[in-house]
């Protein structure tokens, strides 16, 4: 077991080594340097693309550029009309997609007859 003064002397030895302890003082100008680097404007991607797009030459070109891919497609469209008329494969049956409700009495109409008796 450890004695009491031997803690004592730990205590000390440890006391005795923060004796020439100072104040740590920083390089010349960091305090200038330092404020300067916050005030420095960083500008972010989109802070730089959001001062590009808000130029109104880009707004105006961007705008009719719109504009022209859709009265070409309307264009496309409108010049060839599709077919008034429903192709075979194209047409879809009632059959095949039924939105009717059907209940157990139309499938097994003979079990229809048996419960109305």
């Amino acid at each position: 077991m450890v004695n009491k003064t031997d803690i004592n002397n730990q205590t000390e030895k440890i006391l005795e080594s923060l004796d020439g302890i100072r104040r740590a003082s920083p390089q010349p100008f960091f305090y200038t340097r330092l404020i300067g680097r916050m005030q420095m404007k960083t500008t972010s991607l989109w802070e730089k693309m959001a001062s590009i797009i808000s130029k109104p030459t880009i707004a105006i070109a961007t705008i009719a550029l719109f504009l022209l891919i859709n009265i070409t497609v309307i264009f496309h469209f409108s010049s060839n009309p599709a077919s008034t008329g429903q192709n075979d494969s194209a047409v879809i049956s009632d059959n095949e997609y039924s939105l009717s409700v059907s209940s157990l009495y139309d499938i097994n109409p003979e079990q229809n007859d048996i419960a109305q008796k």
